[in-house]
């Protein structure tokens, strides 16, 4: 059975030429100024920049035609580190403890060998390896040992299929399509890629655990409305690929991380629900882009109607979420069919479009994350946290709350919807 990959970096770019990134970084260049990708667009020709997290080895050149699942580069990954404490383990003096071993620095071992034994009065005692790996360092002083794991081949995909435009030596490429493109409001699970099976015939219905049967095995499921935990476990028995779905009720969520046994996913504190900077893409069953936020809301009509028109097409999505120490937001790309391409004009593209009165908003703070409201002023600006910094703020109405926040904490979905009442079904904390 193959081992998942870890996460690595994926960045998304407009034209321009390829530049290193860290970490998954999305924008658009283009016109010599630097420009935001949409919430949400049609054909766009979109640039992937694809990195291996450590130097390897290139498998694709530039101007090769690549698929989702075509292997374009390939390195090792090192493990980390694990320090053992042998003196204790043997109930002796640290200077001791090195009189034991039986593999010396930066020897090699597989797993059950023994790294360190002692007779006593009742028999031997030995200290086996866990794992195939090296001894990295010993501490003669302390009577630690470091046990390294042995490096494990990396294979990176492409994710996407394009034209490979450009290459960093020894390091990553970029593939360029066009294709449709969109962020969701929070989500989890790494880059997947697969078909699409529409399981919703309008933004309000939701997905019923029923309607997942043998036939999603191994697709991407679109919903529209919510998802409940008792379809989120369906799909975890069924080996779904992945869901995009409107919204889900925090209860849900809880319940399903619950059953998984995976709060570490998603800590619930003092500021609601916090995405961790160490969330691990890779443990999850599978892919969650939620779309809109918490509660029981329906998919954004222009969203749906994007998605649903490429069932049985294959698309790719990343459900990593990340708030704090380096931004993130779950992706959605739908590769345009070459001979439906003609019939979509290429996606206009504007300058990041700053809130104002009127503007729908999302809310994208953890607080208050995936509330929709509407900008009813716009107050003086605030200092900020550093020397010189000021906060542009907007007034926003959250279902008949009003909240001030700084623009950074909010996304302007449309600047031409006149104020109206939106249930946002108790997304506010203590709603």
């Amino acid at each position: 059975m193959q081992n998942e990959n870890p996460p690595v970096s994926s960045g998304i770019t407009l034209g321009g030429n390829l530049r290193p990134v860290a970490g998954n970084r999305i924008q658009v260049a283009g016109a010599g100024a630097s420009r935001y990708l949409p919430a949400m667009a049609q054909n766009l020709t979109l640039r992937v920049t694809r990195r291996l997290p450590a130097a390897g080895e290139l498998l694709a050149g530039v101007g090769q035609r690549v698929d989702s699942d075509t292997v374009v580069a390939r390195t090792s990954i090192s493990g980390q580190p694990s320090l053992y404490n042998l003196a204790e383990y043997f109930g002796v003096p640290p200077r001791d403890a090195v009189k034991f071993l039986q593999k010396q620095a930066h020897a090699e071992f597989n797993e059950g060998d023994v790294i360190a034994g002692r007779k006593g009065l009742f028999g031997r005692r030995q200290f086996k390896a866990p794992f195939d790996g090296k001894v990295s360092a010993i501490d003669s002083t302390g009577g630690y040992i470091s046990l390294t794991p042995k490096a494990q081949p990396f294979n990176l995909e492409a994710y996407v299929g394009g034209l490979v435009v450009d290459s960093i030596p020894n390091l990553g490429l970029s593939i360029q399509l066009q294709a449709g493109y969109a962020r969701g409001a929070f989500g989890f699970g790494r880059e997947r890629h697969g078909l699409l099976r529409v399981l919703a015939t309008n933004p309000s219905d939701p997905l019923e655990p029923a309607a997942i049967d043998a036939r999603a095995t191994n697709y991407i499921l679109l919903a529209g409305s919510y998802i409940t935990a008792e379809a989120l476990r369906r799909a975890v028995e069924l080996k779904v690929r992945g869901i995009i779905a409107g919204s889900i009720q925090e209860e849900e969520l809880t319940k399903f991380l619950e059953y998984r046994q995976r709060t570490s996913f998603y800590q619930v504190g003092s500021y609601n629900w916090r995405f961790p900077a160490e969330l691990s893409g890779h443990d999850s069953p599978f892919t969650l882009v939620i779309t809109e936020g918490f509660g029981l809301r329906p998919m954004a009509n222009r969203l749906f109607e994007m998605l649903a028109g490429h069932d049985g097409e294959e698309l790719s999505i990343n459900g990593h979420t990340q708030l704090r120490r380096g931004w993130q937001r779950p992706e959605i790309i739908v590769p345009v069919i070459a001979n439906t391409a003609v019939s979509r004009p290429p996606a206009r593209l504007e300058p990041v479009q700053l809130p104002r009165v009127g503007s729908l908003v999302r809310l994208i703070n953890p607080t208050y994350l995936g509330a929709v409201g509407h900008v009813v002023s716009l107050p003086a600006s605030k200092r900020g946290m550093h020397p010189g910094q000021l906060d542009r703020l907007a007034k926003v109405d959250v279902a008949g709350t009003t909240l001030v926040l700084p623009f950074a904490d909010i996304e302007v979905l449309d600047q031409t919807v006149t104020a109206a009442p939106l249930n946002n079904n108790r997304l506010l904390p203590g709603g």
